[in-house]
């Protein structure tokens, strides 16, 4: 008998989002992080909105792309559920998402899209 081993997945080293419209760009370690900045900005902005960001991962992989602020699937701000519904399924609409230096295929095994960390002050399981 085997046993699978679970592989870590690559962790985030900073998430860049940036506001064109207001000049705004924040620097963030996490995606829990980054949402409660989305959640922020998403209610002071117009319907249209959208925001850019560039995701750095511990081995130097970026993720770049565009995050709608108002998206017709959710209300809830969360740019690791975007990006994994952006490859999953290729969002109907979405902005294509770009992967410098590698294939999208197996990036969701491979790479950190959300965190393991408390969200909403509940502790997930890893």
């Amino acid at each position: 008998m085997r046993i699978k081993q679970m592989e870590e997945k690559v962790g985030v080293a900073k998430i860049r989002i940036r506001q064109q419209r207001s000049c705004t760009m924040a620097v963030l370690g996490s995606f829990v992080a980054a949402d409660k900045l989305l959640k922020n900005w998403a209610s002071a902005l117009q319907a249209s909105a959208e925001c850019d960001f560039e995701i750095e991962y511990l081995d130097g992989y970026t993720v770049t792309g565009r995050y709608p602020m108002r998206q017709k699937c959710t209300t809830k701000q969360s740019l690791g559920a975007y990006i994994k519904r952006v490859f999953e399924r290729g969002a109907a609409g979405a902005q294509p998402v770009a992967i410098a230096g590698m294939e999208a295929a197996g990036f969701l095994e491979r790479y950190e899209v959300e965190d393991f960390a408390e969200r909403d002050g509940r502790r997930t399981a890893a």
